[in-house]
């Protein structure tokens, strides 16, 4: 039998309040039926930040109210929108280590990890094949006003990553749509927003959000490789 194990990966849902909400709740929503619609469950779900974006505390418990139907695990990270959350941690998913590396900046839209928790984290197990979550993408977009409020430290990352060979996936969100790079020779993997995208603009200054269709992230551990999909809402 092959050896699997699955995680979801969903982020950037931005949940406001109704009248205006802009849609958040109801892609969250379709979101989480989309997750348990797959066959098979994930074995846990991973939601990269920005949770609610004016980081309410109403705005939050919508969130949970929205993710409650999820029957698997769910590990949450906070975005630069969730002021005052901070998260570092590390668990198991199956047959991968799943470490979460908070990258905010209290007050800040740029993020910056914290690189010594994240050696010392790593530094733990060595050998089980881990995916590294945060919400800043440690990898250049192209689209100007989404790479000046990035991770700031991605070159420090990259050298510790050159010595964590265990790691096999960086994932994010931030960005507001799927993007894909290396860093240190990982494979990185930014996930869409499940509501608004960011308009593909290489080369502009700025960013435009736009209604592109939501998606979110499956990563697969299959007999000890690891692919990732994207996964559109529908």
């Amino acid at each position: 039998m092959r050896r699997m194990a699955i995680l979801a990966q969903l982020s950037d849902p931005h949940v406001r309040l109704a009248p205006d909400d802009e849609g958040s709740g109801a892609a969250l929503e379709a979101a989480v039926r989309a997750v348990l619609a797959l066959d098979p469950l994930p074995d846990a779900v991973v939601v990269t930040g920005d949770l609610a974006d004016g980081a309410q505390p109403a705005e939050y418990e919508r969130v949970r109210e929205l993710l409650a139907p999820l029957s698997m695990p769910v590990h949450l990270l906070p975005g630069n929108h969730d002021a005052g959350v901070s998260a570092d941690y590390a668990v198991r998913v199956g047959e991968l280590r799943l470490v979460a590396c908070d990258t905010t900046i209290p007050g800040h839209d740029e993020g910056e990890a914290d690189l010594a928790w994240l050696e010392a984290a790593l530094d733990e197990d060595r050998e089980t094949p881990t995916i590294v979550a945060m919400h800043h993408p440690p990898i250049l977009t192209g689209i100007g006003g989404l790479d000046e409020i990035g991770l700031t430290n991605r070159d420090a990352l990259a050298g510790l990553l050159q010595r964590s060979p265990q790691v096999r996936r960086v994932i994010a969100g931030h960005v507001h749509r799927g993007a894909f790079g290396v860093v240190g020779g990982c494979g990185v993997v930014a996930c869409p927003s499940t509501n608004l995208q960011a308009k593909l603009e290489i080369g502009t200054d700025g960013f435009t959000i736009v209604r592109e269709p939501p998606a979110f992230a499956v990563h697969a551990l299959l007999d000890g490789v690891l692919v990732s999909h994207l996964q559109s809402v529908t």
